[in-house]
């Protein structure tokens, strides 16, 4: 029995996969797999900017994604 293919129809929004990519740097630099955060934030605010999110919208993002870790390493 085969398993059936499921095919997405639309993309995801720039939005969500900021969200998702942020909270993923995120994780990758807490566990020290990214060395410091300009280096964990740079890749996600080129992508706002080539995906055309505004930059206040795409800081809140970033920010909320980070917050946990930075809150816990205080």
């Amino acid at each position: 029995m085969s398993t059936p293919v499921i095919e997405h129809t639309t993309a995801p929004a720039p939005l969500d996969v900021l969200a998702l990519r942020a909270w993923a740097r995120a994780s990758l630099w807490w566990a020290g797999l990214i060395d410091t955060i300009p280096a964990a934030l740079d890749p996600l605010q080129k992508f706002a900017e080539q995906a055309g999110i505004d930059a206040d919208r795409a800081q809140q993002i970033l920010a909320d994604a980070f917050a946990p870790y930075r809150e816990a390493s205080l």
